[in-house]
């Protein structure tokens, strides 16, 4: 076992408090080798290495972007169970594996060996543990991670607040071979679990071990529409709106004439012409078991970093 260690997770909470946390890990019995992260896709090269020196449980100590890319470089290697200890902003991959928020239940978790599979979704050719946001959802999280003083809901309603008035919907084209959309795109959140952005239920019937994917589509919005979409995002509740379209599928392609800004379980991406496709890989990550997630308490603001 090893532990991949992102000091920058959490706006660099995680890296100031990591001789504390050390030490509480310690006392609880958890003491794998440490090795740490000192740029973006780091990860990815320690995990994969790990996995070809023979490491067979590689655990993520950060937020959900570090989280994928250590699940980059577990799958680009071959694959090693992943453990996690959720020390970011928004830790909806825990959330989706219905593992501990919590330090000390997190860690015990990962002692305690139980596994599980669950898909991922493949991006291109990048695969991505949690969720992908597209269009508003992109551009939120760019400006969302400079303000990550603050967690979860407060930061991307924060991060909303310069982006809802900037952003223009462009067009898009969407199939999954029986559903089909051509037109503005206000959001795209492709999902294999249900929230994103420290607990936005966007895809509420979304299961990481279903063997499929779930997205939410958002046409063409003005801006005082946007913050009302936001806020029923937040309840749980935006896929039932009008002008909005839930799809479950295999396999969804996107075409775009321009380039659209994403994340990646919240790391910055940009989708570039002519699009993009992504597909279900089924149980092709192992992890560490939790208990099902709890569907009523996954709402926004349950993220407890650094605790």
């Amino acid at each position: 076992m090893i532990l991949i260690v992102n000091p920058a997770a959490a706006g660099g909470r995680l890296g100031r408090h990591w001789p504390a946390l050390q030490r509480r890990l310690r006392a609880a019995g958890f003491d794998p080798p440490a090795v740490f992260t000192n740029a973006p896709g780091h990860a990815t090269v320690l995990a994969a290495d790990a996995v070809r020196r023979g490491e067979t449980v590689v655990v993520a100590a950060g937020g959900d972007g570090t989280i994928c890319e250590v699940v980059q470089g577990l799958h680009d290697a071959g694959g090693a169970t992943l453990g996690i200890l959720p020390l970011g902003t928004g830790n909806d991959a825990a959330r989706t594996l219905g593992l501990p928020l919590r330090l000390e239940p997190a860690a015990q978790a990962i002692a305690d060996g139980r596994t599980r599979a669950v898909d991922l979704i493949l991006a291109g050719d990048r695969v991505v543990l949690n969720a992908i946001g597209i269009g508003l959802l992109g551009a939120i999280n760019v400006n969302a991670a400079s303000i990550k003083l603050v967690r979860g809901i407060a930061a991307y309603l924060g991060a909303a607040a310069g982006t809802l008035f900037r952003y223009r919907c462009p067009e898009i084209s969407l199939s999954d071979g029986s559903f089909s959309y051509r037109g503005a795109m206000t959001i795209l959140a492709v999902h294999n679990g249900v929230t994103t952005g420290g607990g936005f239920p966007l895809t509420p019937a979304a299961l990481p071990d279903d063997g499929l994917l779930d997205a939410c589509l958002v046409g063409g919005t003005s801006v005082p529409l946007r913050l009302v979409r936001l806020i029923d995002g937040v309840r749980g509740t935006l896929i039932d709106k009008p002008g909005s379209h839930g799809v479950r599928f295999s396999r969804l392609e996107l075409e775009t004439a321009v380039r659209l800004p994403c994340h990646f379980d919240g790391n910055p991406v940009w989708i570039e012409p002519p699009g993009m496709v992504f597909s279900v890989l089924p149980a092709a990550q192992r992890v560490t078991a939790g208990a099902p997630p709890d569907r009523a308490s996954a709402g926004p603001g349950q993220s407890r970093s650094l605790t």
